[in-house]
């Protein structure tokens, strides 16, 4: 097959003078007659720019191919972006109809034919596309293609880059005979990047990847993965085909402290000990981007002199919704108050649980004063604070939204931001509360001195791993797993985390259910409100409970979310699963389930329900349901029955 220089304009002016045709036989067409044009230099600009033949005027009908062929130096990888996409859509896998075809894992020879397999096919508009691709060597290559049917689509215009391969290189010691093992020791460096394979391209299909981070005793491992771009589907990382596993230790037995799935940024992790274990795999038949990281073994040392200061640095301005978090802050290595103020770093390796009051307590605080609480915790620890008295100055005349009063303002970081969970105000005590992650943040702000005797507050904090769920054993193979067998209890409650508090945001929890050959499941939920609309997807930012007969997506139950308590369930057979999600956008009360494993010829009835005292603490907004629950539960006691 015969490769040609197209007889329309297919570059801009900006860039008449890179190499343009096709020299090398770098096709045979891909089954077809090609044209072909070469872009191998930007001439020193920063970039290079190619469009659609004829952009912005609509192109014609019946391009047979067209490729774009860019290639950079031996240390080179090739990014193009598409600032401008409109190709006629004629069905939702492209294949068919208008396209343009990526090659972007390409051999030394840059060239295609056709039987080389491409990564992605685009059409539609630009919000239907990624818009920014890179190779994963030297060369990237894609096809343009028009079908028989005319249009008035304008195709398209882009920008090309070559890139440095060196600054996606994982710093660390590459094992010997593997692809993508790596080892990192603090002995050789303190600090460095790792990256999944290819990365910015596509990692491969069916890879898997370990990342070791090897420490002193006296020292932490760090990791901050800036960005996470895996498979993307609405599904737990239960589930997940591509998905990254961090265990705290140094090989496969040490418990699972965190694990990333779809797609995310600026998650921090810290270990519990000397060393840390990266697990990568990938399964899916579409792989995306990958992911970057960055590492650091941090010393841990003795807590300093009460006077010591605190990097200011590392903890932003105050802002009643949204603080930037500095990101690669130092570790906090204690828990005491700076210069003599009232701001305190609490740090679990220091101690596990504890109080803060506000100054004074329980005499009346000074007036324009502000105290920051610094929780810092490590692995899978997360920081559950439980108010035992509240009572701040708010006048008569004031917002009900707690703007401009005295106020505890309480923040979490989600995507490397530092987020407002709630406000709280006057002497309502707040509800309990739960961190997403190892740390989180409480502000203190007074005004003007009250004008009548008030205490502050008072509130216990701890550093948990169990996420707040007392029942259960948790699996040290999973984040939040919680494992309910027959043979070790026959029936009882479980909960969302921090249940009867909110939940935190960005949890996922699972609970699995193994009963003795013959029996079944049955669950009764006693409460649920988890925020949400059906059918409870991503489409609608929906936190969901899930069900499922098997370890997979069970896709005959569907997943719940609201306040309508679902109806009671029995499994199939001696296994079920009960999965839990928040997203990071919305706050709800979770739910309180009862569970009874029962034989196939068994009545149903319940000869003792455990942790009934875990029902509901009846909030202010469900007052009036106080009487209704006591008598559920002298009921479930009398008669025995779930239902």
């Amino acid at each position: 097959m015969k490769l040609r220089w197209p007889p329309f304009n297919v570059i801009s002016t900006h860039v008449l003078g890179l190499l343009i045709g096709c020299l090398l036989p770098v096709a045979d067409a891909i089954g077809v007659e090609c044209e072909c044009v070469t872009f191998d230099s930007t001439f020193g600009k920063e970039h290079g720019v190619f469009t659609s033949p004829d952009w912005p005027t609509p192109y014609d009908e019946n391009i047979e191919c067209v490729l774009y062929r860019f290639v950079g130096s031996e240390q080179q990888i090739v990014r193009v972006y598409f600032e401008e996409f409109d190709l006629q859509k004629t069905n939702m896998d492209c294949i068919f109809g208008d396209y343009v075809k990526l090659f972007l894992h390409l051999g030394d020879e840059a060239a295609v034919n056709e039987v080389t397999p491409f990564n992605s096919v685009l059409c539609g508009k630009l919000s239907d596309i990624e818009q920014t691709h890179y190779s994963s060597g030297r060369a990237l290559i894609f096809e343009f293609h028009s079908d028989f049917r005319r249009s008035n689509s304008t195709g398209f215009r882009g920008t090309f880059q070559f890139l440095n391969k060196d600054q996606f290189m994982t710093e660390g010691a590459l094992i010997e005979d593997t692809a993508c093992d790596f080892v990192m020791e603090s002995i050789n460096r303190t600090e460095g990047r790792f990256f999944s394979p290819q990365y910015p391209s596509n990692y491969p299909r069916e890879s898997r990847c370990s990342y070791q981070f090897l420490g002193r005793e006296t020292e932490r491992v760090k990791l901050m993965f800036g960005q996470i771009r895996l498979q993307k589907g609405d599904y737990s990382c239960y589930n997940a085909p591509d998905k990254i596993t961090v265990r705290d230790g140094r090989d496969m037995s040490a418990p699972v402290i965190g694990t990333l799935c779809n797609r995310n940024m600026w998650v921090e992790l810290v270990s519990t000990g000397p060393d840390l274990l990266v697990i990568f795999t990938a399964s899916s038949h579409f792989p995306g981007r990958g992911f970057f990281g960055n590492f650091s073994f941090v010393e841990i040392l003795p807590p300093p002199p009460i006077s010591a200061s605190i990097d200011q640095n590392m903890y932003p301005a105050y802002h009643p919704d949204k603080v930037s978090w500095d990101i690669f802050g130092s570790f906090p290595q204690h828990g005491t108050h700076a210069n003599g103020s009232c701001d305190m770093v609490i740090s679990s390796n220091m101690s596990k649980n504890g109080t803060i009051t506000s100054p004074n307590y329980p005499n009346t605080y000074p007036g324009n004063i502000k105290c920051t609480y610094h929780f810092q915790g490590e692995g899978k620890e997360r920081v559950q604070i439980k108010f035992t008295d509240f009572d701040l100055y708010k006048s008569t005349d004031d917002s009900r939204d707690c703007e401009n009063v005295d106020s505890v303002v309480v923040f979490i970081t989600i995507k490397g931001q530092r987020e407002r969970v709630d406000n709280f105000c006057g002497n309502t005590l707040p509800v309990q509360i739960m961190s997403n992650e190892h740390r989180m943040t409480v502000i203190f702000q007074s005004h003007a001195t009250a004008s009548q005797p008030v205490k502050g507050f008072r509130a216990i904090y701890q550093f948990v791993t169990n996420f707040g769920i007392p029942s259960g054993r948790q699996d040290p193979q999973g984040v939040c797993t919680f494992i309910y067998n027959s043979s070790e209890v026959s029936n009882g409650t479980f909960t969302t985390p921090n249940y009867p508090g909110v939940y935190p945001r960005d949890t996922e929890c699972h609970y699995l259910f193994y009963g003795k050959d013959k029996e079944k499941i049955h669950i009764q939920f006693a409460y649920f409100d988890v925020e949400g609309v059906p059918p409870c997807t991503s489409d609608t930012a929906s936190d969901y409970v899930e069900f499922s007969n098997f370890k997979t997506v069970d896709r005959k139950i569907p997943r719940h979310c609201g306040n309508m308590k679902p109806n009671k369930i029995e499994s199939d057979s001696d296994f079920f699963r009960v999965a839990f999600r928040s997203n990071d956008k919305f706050d709800g009360t979770g739910f309180e389930a009862f569970y009874q494993f029962r034989g196939v010829h068994e009545s149903g009835r319940i000869r003792h329900v455990h942790n009934v005292s875990c029902i509901p603490s009846l909030r202010k907004y469900h007052g009036v349901t106080v009487q209704v629950f006591a008598l559920f539960v002298i009921l479930m006691t009398t008669y025995g029955r779930f239902y």
